[in-house]
Parts: C-alpha cells; sequence; structure tokens
C-alpha cells in the first residue's frame, strides 16, 4: 500500500524516520469527513426512499401503521450499521474513505500497511471519541508529528497525504 514509517510507535522521538509521504493535516481530514457525509446523506436518501415507497405501495396517508413504522425505522435501524460497516470495508480495503479518496488521503497501520478489519473496526467504534467531547479528540493532530487524532493513537493508525 503506502510506506509509512517502520518506525511510527516513535512518534515524538528524534530517531523516528520521516515517512515517504506527508502526514495529512486536520483541514484535509475534515474535508474529507464532509465529503463522507455528503455521501452518507445521499444514501440516507436511498434508505428514506425505500422506506416511503412502502408507505406508497401500501396505501399513501391511509396506510397501515406498519408501513409508518418501517418508514421510521428501517432507516436509522439499517442506515447507521450500513454507513459503519461501508467505512470499516473501504478502509480495510483500499485505506480511504470515499471522502478520504477525493483528497488523496489515506489511513493506513503504523507499518505503512492497509488496516485489518480489526483496526478498523476499532478507528470506526473510537471515532465518536475524538468527535462527541467538542472534537477535543482532534486536537492532538495540531500538537504531533505524525498528526494523530484520538481514534487515531487508540487504533493503531495514521492519516497519510497521497502524491
Amino acid at each position: 500500500m503506502v510506506a509509512a514509517t517502520k518506525r511510527a510507535a516513535l512518534e515524538d522521538s528524534d530517531d523516528a524516520l520521516e515517512p515517504p509521504l506527508p502526514y495529512a493535516g486536520l483541514g484535509l481530514r475534515i474535508v474529507a469527513f464532509l465529503l463522507d457525509c455528503l455521501v452518507m446523506a445521499s444514501f440516507l436518501a436511498i434508505f428514506f426512499s425505500i422506506a416511503g415507497a412502502q408507505i406508497l405501495l401500501r396505501g399513501g396517508a391511509d396506510a397501515p401503521d406498519a408501513a409508518l413504522w418501517f418508514f421510521y425505522i428501517f432507516p436509522p435501524v439499517f442506515f447507521v450499521p450500513f454507513a459503519i460497516l461501508l467505512h470499516i470495508f473501504l478502509w480495510h480495503w483500499r485505506g480511504q474513505s470515499i471522502g478520504m479518496m477525493a483528497v488523496r488521503i489515506a489511513v493506513t497501520n503504523l507499518d505503512g500497511d492497509h488496516l485489518s478489519y480489526r483496526q478498523a473496526f476499532a478507528r470506526a467504534l473510537l471515532w465518536p471519541l475524538s468527535i462527541l467531547p467538542l472534537g477535543i479528540g482532534l486536537l492532538p493532530v495540531l500538537f504531533s508529528r505524525q498528526r494523530r487524532t484520538l481514534h487515531d493513537r487508540l487504533s493503531g493508525t495514521v492519516v497519510l497525504e497521497l502524491p
């Protein structure tokens, strides 16, 4: 995949080797996140369309309660796992979400290899820790040589700019 560095664990040490590719900064990562949000909103619209079609097929405004419940339950119950699994799959397969592909950044493990499913799963589950408490988990990007967020540190990943 992409060679980060074989000594990425020595993050702030003077002994750390510089990677052949630069580490991705907060700006690129935010743009990739916003693009991912647009893509996920499109998928969510598809999920609501499928659920809305059930109401139309079952009688419109006079639709039975089951069709209305389907409209309210189907998108969140199926969309959230879909979004998580899509990111896990893409991070494992390509090292990039759709937004990351657009801004040319990639996530790797500390050795520069593709993420394992376990690492991708951990990164997806730990991501809210960086975002939810007012984005405090994103601050290490500003002070770390490797520009790793809290969820990157906990999952053993690093994000690199691609040429």
